[in-house]
């Protein structure tokens, strides 16, 4: 006669949604680690191997508009070389850029860890949404990345290069604040880039409808002039070039949340 199962019987898998405070942490651990392993090998093999590969890539929107004010009429002269002002600087800049090059490509990894680790303490209602949201909340900031890189930062390069008073200035940009000014531009337009996605989860809660959003256009489009002059040097061209997309992201929000209403009013008939 036995008094229990048999101390040779294998253990069942404890559920991770059970577990404890110290396993969830120990869980949240070992994932972390594996995606800073991910992203360590990445950094470190883009900045020991690709590091001129990298700065050629990052200096292509100031290239861009150096090249077009060359061939503008009449031709602007800019120095293509940017200045670095400390031994340190330009190391600096390619530890900067292998490192956002590393975090954009381990990015799907590192979303999919915490995924993992997030879903197992989620309903089967709550995690739907998060898996129909998150994979375009990631599209529309890589698209956001990409708009800034090709077309927004070397216009507004062009813009504030050849705008400059030769007679009494001498141009001598720094890599510092070129960098910093892309980083600037990428992180803000990565953000704008998410409207559509709010607007569209805030339809489908019932938040906002169409009609709401079409009765506030003009404060958003006052509001969008308003955020660019915040986010953009203190000029009016950097401020518009802002604005605009966001105007145009909002529209399309404003289409998103119109198409859920038509698709809500059709189930509710049915």
């Amino acid at each position: 006669m036995t008094d229990g199962p048999s101390s040779t019987e294998p253990k069942k898998p404890e559920n991770p949604s059970r577990m404890s405070f110290g396993g969830h942490l120990d869980e949240l651990r070992k994932r972390l680690f594996k995606s800073l392993g991910v992203i360590a090998v990445m950094f470190f093999g883009g900045w020991s191997f690709l590091s001129d590969q990298l700065t050629w890539v990052f200096m292509r929107p100031h290239r861009l508009a150096v090249e077009a004010l060359l061939n503008a009429d009449p031709p602007v002269e800019v120095n293509q070389k940017l200045i670095v002002l400390s031994p340190l600087e330009d190391l600096f800049f390619q530890l900067k850029a292998s490192l956002m090059v590393s975090l954009l490509l381990g990015l799907p990894y590192l979303i999919v860890q915490i995924w993992g680790f997030v879903s197992v303490g989620l309903h089967e209602h709550e995690r739907k949404p998060m898996r129909k949201f998150l994979p375009w909340s990631v599209l529309l900031a890589v698209a956001g990345m990409s708009f800034c890189y090709f077309i927004f930062f070397p216009t507004i390069l062009e813009f504030l290069y050849g705008r400059l008073n030769t007679e009494y200035f001498q141009d001598g940009y720094q890599l510092k604040a070129y960098f910093g000014l892309y980083l600037m531009f990428t992180f803000a337009l990565s953000l704008i880039f998410q409207l559509p996605l709010i607007m569209s989860g805030l339809g489908a809660a019932g938040v906002v409808d169409a009609p709401l959003l079409r009765k506030y256009r003009r404060h958003f489009i006052l509001a969008a002039f308003v955020v660019g002059a915040m986010l953009t040097p203190p000029e009016p061209f950097s401020q518009f070039m802002m604005a605009v997309p966001t105007i145009l992201l909002f529209e399309f929000g404003v289409l998103l949340v119109a198409f859920q209403g038509r698709r809500k009013a059709k189930g509710a008939k049915k």
